[in-house]
């Protein structure tokens, strides 16, 4: 059996039954072998309840999910380091730059004067 759903996002995607799909992971391998990496959803009422993707495609969005909860934690940790902060202490870039004897108009991090610093601002 085989039935047509419509996503959020406006697609529509086929949905095969589980009995049928479990049958056919010999041929869906040989149509990821043979580049057609399509997903395949399937489910036993007419709505995706699984999908079969290649591993590429899992491997890629494994990726993208570490990226994302990576992103995710970093915003917390700003957020929060925000909200525990005094902004009567903050400087601006031009004020940071100085600080540190880097040139703030340098397309490169370059110390004021062509020389070089050790990081804490002196030569």
């Amino acid at each position: 059996m085989e039935a047509l759903y419509d996503l959020p996002n406006g697609d529509r995607v086929r949905v095969i039954d589980t009995p049928t799909v479990g049958q056919s992971l010999g041929r869906v391998l040989e149509l990821f072998r043979s580049g057609n990496t399509a997903p395949v959803f399937f489910g036993d009422q007419p709505r995706p309840e699984g999908v079969v993707i290649s591993f590429e495609q899992w491997s890629e969005y494994e990726t993208l999910k570490e990226d994302a909860d990576n992103d995710r934690r970093r915003e917390d940790m700003v957020r929060q380091r925000l909200a525990n902060d005094d902004p009567s202490k903050w400087e601006t870039y031009e004020e940071m730059m100085d600080r540190y004897g880097l040139d703030p108009d340098s397309d490169e991090l370059k110390p004021k004067g062509g020389g070089t610093t050790d990081g804490d601002g002196t030569p």
